[in-house]
């Protein structure tokens, strides 16, 4: 198998992993949405919200989007070097 071959296999496989990997933090992301949603009820006073817990849920949700942006710069590289 010629090294071009090789290397082109490696960046296929890679891809893969990252696209994996963002399809989950899309749906985690997508959940933690949903629970922040959830414990802003607007139908609830105010002051029976947990907003603590709304805040470390919408924290934990930042990370995991700016770690998603990173993952789509990654696969959009990958995909361009693969000239897909």
């Amino acid at each position: 198998m010629s090294d071009l071959r090789r290397e082109r296999l490696q960046h296929e496989g890679l891809l893969g992993e990252k696209e994996r990997e963002a399809r989950s933090l899309q749906l985690t992301c997508a959940s933690l949405r949903d629970a922040i949603r959830a414990m802003l009820d607007p139908f609830q006073p105010v002051e029976e919200l947990n907003v603590e817990a709304a805040f470390e849920t919408m924290t934990e949700l930042l990370s995991l989007y700016m770690h998603l942006l990173e993952l789509r710069g990654d696969i959009k590289n990958i995909k361009k070097a693969l000239g897909s």
